[in-house]
């Protein structure tokens, strides 16, 4: 497997890194990746291209981290339903946020299982 990965005597495959969840039949069922920590430095680097480079003390924290959000959706959904073409073109705040919400709930539960099985 190409992204499998070895962590104190852990195996990490897809298995543990990507998960998925039905959103309702309109809206369909959307895949995510938890991101590597040199993933998450490109995600980082995407954010301040958004962002034209901009200072964080000229950009205010929600600003910030509405494209923080938008970003990192972007890089780590996986797979989707066709109707989807990316958060920067969903004109549905409350998704993006259900999106984000599930994102940042499998991240937390990807760290609970490297802390429980390492």
């Amino acid at each position: 497997m190409a992204d499998e990965i070895k962590y104190k005597g852990l195996t990490i495959t897809d298995a543990e890194r990507v998960k998925s969840k039905n959103f309702g039949e309109k809206q369909g069922t959307f895949s995510v990746k938890i991101p590597l920590p040199f993933e998450k430095t490109q995600i980082y680097a995407a954010v301040s291209r958004a962002l034209g480079g901009a200072s964080l003390n000229s950009i205010q924290a929600e600003d910030y981290e509405y494209t923080r959000m938008i970003v990192s959706l972007n890089f780590v959904i996986t797979a989707h339903p066709d109707w989807w073409e990316g958060a920067d073109k969903c004109p549905d705040d409350d998704f993006i946020f259900e999106l984000w919400k599930f994102y940042l709930k499998c991240e937390e539960e990807f760290q609970k299982f490297l802390k429980k099985n390492s």
